[in-house]
């Protein structure tokens, strides 16, 4: 019943393509040519991939058609040595020929001075249905060579030709019916086509044998816009640089350009699946066994990786393989090392060091919200504070640490103290791992004898597989 619907709407769709004539709306005329320069129309016309049977059985689901009037092309091009680019969106008018692209400013190509002709390549075109004179939303699109919708035109985008000086050129340009969850299926990324906030996403992967012995991993990347591979596919197939730097073998993250979630969709509420699936590499552990790692990822998850630059990330660690090696975690150990006789308000980011028993380098004082302590799961996080200068007479408490608003994955499920442990505020890690970061606040007071003052510092958190200590 499917393929009948698409197939009378198809049909629809070219009567539309025959007998769309609106009569009272008149055609703008290009004005006179001239003989420096060379003006440009395109015709869509819209192919039929019922046709093509034999392809048609390789795709599982074609786009169904929409019914809506063409109205708006939207088009980029580049033209001449320098490729220099034009983005541009023009009406689309129609007559007894079909539909045709109006006149624009920006489709009056130059010709250089003292040749006869112009090199032109188009990259992407698109058409857009009306939304009260306005482009609503996208109906057909030219499919990209490359991309597996461009078998079932003629000539897939890019496309180049020369254009001569004083001409009006018209071409045709196959396009087809357009489904934005299939959007990587013409050659398309989701967020070319739909205006989005952009983020940076790295992922890097570790693979162990049987026996336990850790790998960099080589591996295949597919990214949807959902939680299942159901969703709109955002990469498919993306593999990182590999090879040797004296005698080490190296793989390099794989990071990707990712949009902000739809409207609706919670900061905390997983928007992003990925699917990672190891692959062979000769020379290093040889042939990949059948693994595959698949899970989700927030917004928030997506930020927390960023780097102050806003642009650089840390890597997503995916772990194949890696549970059946597992050896038992590890507790951690945070200290807050306080400036107590000059902390403030106003200073107390320079004024707290923060240091732990799994990192190799200790923070830098003035950055204490960027430190990350790596836990294990089921294990436990134990925090206490010393003073810069002891012997001075000053205690430090540790009074409570918790997750902040909207703070990414919650890694300790629960925060106490212990008698038999005097001066420590304990955190249980939860017994499932999660990956991302866990921002949280842990608040001190510093008690001299006479006053006492509390502060409240926000670091991080993020969970660590214990089988690689």
């Amino acid at each position: 019943m499917k393929t009948i619907k698409f197939h009378l709407v198809l049909m629809a769709v070219f009567g539309l393509l025959l007998t769309s004539c609106n009569k009272d709306e008149p055609v703008k005329e290009t004005p006179e040519t001239s003989e420096d320069f060379a003006v440009l129309s395109f015709g869509p016309v819209l192919n039929n991939m019922m046709n093509r049977a034999p392809l048609k059985q390789e795709v599982a689901d074609l786009p169904i058609c929409s019914d809506a009037t063409p109205a708006y092309a939207q088009l980029s091009l580049t033209y001449g040595d320098e490729n220099t680019p034009v983005d541009v969106t023009v009406s689309i008018l129609s007559d007894e020929n079909g539909f045709f692209t109006a006149y624009d400013d920006e489709l009056e190509i130059p010709v250089p001075s003292g040749a006869t002709t112009v090199s032109v390549t188009l990259t992407d075109f698109l058409v857009w249905s009306d939304d009260g004179g306005s482009p609503g939303e996208i109906i057909w699109a030219a499919p990209k060579t490359g991309s597996e919708y461009a078998a079932f035109v003629d000539q897939a985008l890019p496309v180049t030709w020369d254009l001569r000086a004083g001409s009006k050129t018209y071409r045709d340009i196959q396009v087809l019916c357009f489904d934005q969850r299939q959007v990587n299926l013409y050659g398309y990324l989701f967020f070319d086509i739909v205006p989005t906030p952009l983020s940076t996403l790295c992922f890097f992967a570790n693979y162990c044998t049987p026996a336990g012995r850790h790998y960099t991993a080589n591996y295949s990347l597919d990214l949807y816009l959902g939680t299942s591979a159901a969703g709109t596919p955002l990469y498919l197939d993306e593999a990182p640089v590999t090879g040797m730097d004296n005698e080490d073998y190296y793989a390099e993250p794989v990071c990707l350009a990712v949009p902000a979630p739809e409207e609706g969709i919670g900061a905390d509420d997983p928007y992003l699946y990925y699917e990672l699936t190891l692959a062979d590499w000769p020379g290093n552990y040889g042939t990949a066994g059948n693994y595959v790692e698949t899970g989700t990822l927030s917004w928030n998850q997506v930020q927390e990786l960023l780097n102050d630059d806003g642009t650089t990330a840390e890597y997503e660690h995916i772990f194949i393989n890696c549970d059946n090696s597992e050896e038992p975690g590890q507790d951690t150990y945070v200290v807050l090392t306080i400036d107590t006789e000059n902390i403030t308000e106003e200073n107390f980011n320079t004024t707290v060091v923060f240091t732990d028993n799994r990192s190799t380098i200790e923070e830098n004082p003035g950055d204490p919200d960027s430190h990350v302590a790596l836990v294990d799961k089921g294990m436990k996080i134990y925090w206490m504070g010393q003073p810069l200068n002891p012997g001075n007479g000053v205690t430090i408490e540790i009074l409570d640490a918790y997750r902040k608003p909207e703070g990414g994955p919650v890694i300790v499920t629960d925060v106490y103290t212990d008698s038999s442990l005097e001066g420590f505020l304990i955190g249980q890690i939860r017994e499932d791992y999660v990956s991302g970061l866990e921002s949280y606040s842990i608040v001190f007071r510093i008690n001299d004898g006479e006053t006492q003052r509390t502060f409240t510092i926000d670091p991080k958190l993020k969970m660590t597989s214990s089988s690689l200590q």
